[in-house]
C-alpha cells in the first residue's frame, strides 16, 4: 500500500470516527423521584444506570433543558409535556405490583439502552410533549418502551405531528405493551421506532401517545437519536472507496 492510499484510508477511519462521536444518543425515563410512585435512573449516582450510561428522568411538573447525551455531556435538546398526561405509576408495569425498581422483568440484552431498571420500571399513561431545540439540518430516529399488564388496549401508538396542534401526522408507530390474548404477559423485550424524522414547526418533535383502541397508552422510556447529515455519510463513503480503488491497483502493480 503506498503512502497516498494509507493517508485516504487513514482520512476515512478518522471521519468515521468522528460520525459515530457526532451522533448524538438522549435517553429518556418516563416516571422519577418527583412523579406518583416513579424512580429515576440513579444507580451510578448523578443520573447515571447500571450499564455506565446517563439519563435524564422526567415527570410532568417540570421541563426538562439542555439535556445530557448517554455520556454524560450537554446538548441542546429540550423535553417537556404539553398539557397535563392522564397518569403516572410503576403499578401493573414490569415489577407487577411490586415497588421496587429492582423486581422489574424484562429482557436487557434485547432493550438494548433502554435496558435499565428505572427506565423500565415506572411508565406514563396517555399523554403529549414536545422535543424542543433539534437541529434543522439533522435528522432523528426515536425509539419507544412502552409496558403495562391488564391493559385495557394491547398497543400503544407513539405519533409525531407536524405542530403543537396535534392534528396532522408525520409518522406514527404501533407497539403491543402486553401480549395479545395474555394480557397479564407484559412486554419484555420489544420497542417501536421511528427513524428519519425532520424538525417540524420552530424546530420541534411534536409527540402524542394513546392506545390504540382510543384507551390508555403507555410510555416507559425513550431513545432519542441525532443522525449526521447524509452528506458526511456520503463524504465518508467515498473516501473508502478512492482507498479500496488505490489499494487493489496497488496489489496489481
Amino acid at each position: 500500500m503506498n503512502n497516498t492510499s494509507r493517508t485516504l484510508l487513514l482520512a476515512g477511519a478518522l471521519l468515521g470516527a468522528s460520525i459515530l462521536s457526532a451522533q448524538v444518543t438522549v435517553l429518556v425515563d418516563f416516571g422519577n423521584d418527583s412523579s406518583f410512585r416513579g424512580a429515576s435512573v440513579d444507580a451510578g449516582g448523578a443520573g447515571i444506570d447500571e450499564n455506565g450510561n446517563y439519563w435524564t428522568s422526567v415527570w410532568s411538573g417540570a421541563f426538562y433543558p439542555n439535556m445530557v447525551d448517554s455520556t454524560g455531556s450537554a446538548t441542546t435538546i429540550d423535553f417537556g409535556f404539553d398539557g397535563a398526561p392522564a397518569g403516572t405509576d410503576y403499578f401493573n408495569g414490569p415489577s407487577g405490583s411490586t415497588a421496587d425498581p429492582t423486581a422489574t422483568v424484562y429482557n436487557a440484552t434485547a432493550l438494548g439502552d433502554l435496558g435499565a431498571d428505572e427506565a423500565v420500571y415506572d411508565y406514563y399513561v396517555s399523554g403529549r410533549f414536545q422535543i424542543q431545540g433539534l437541529d434543522p439540518t439533522k435528522t432523528y430516529d426515536l425509539a419507544f418502551f412502552g409496558s403495562h399488564k391488564f391493559s385495557t388496549d394491547d398497543a400503544t401508538v407513539y405519533t409525531v405531528y407536524t405542530d403543537n396542534t396535534y392534528t396532522t401526522s408525520v409518522a406514527s408507530v404501533s407497539l403491543n405493551v402486553q401480549t395479545p390474548g395474555s394480557p397479564w404477559l407484559h412486554n419484555q423485550d420489544t420497542v417501536a421506532s421511528l427513524t428519519g424524522l425532520s424538525p417540524q414547526t420552530s424546530n420541534i418533535l411534536y409527540v402524542e401517545f394513546a392506545g390504540s383502541g382510543g384507551n390508555s397508552g403507555y410510555l416507559n422510556a425513550m431513545q432519542i437519536t441525532e443522525v449526521p447529515e447524509p452528506s458526511t455519510y456520503a463524504l465518508y463513503a467515498g473516501f473508502l472507496a478512492l482507498g479500496m480503488i488505490l489499494f487493489r491497483r496497488r496489489l496489481k502493480d
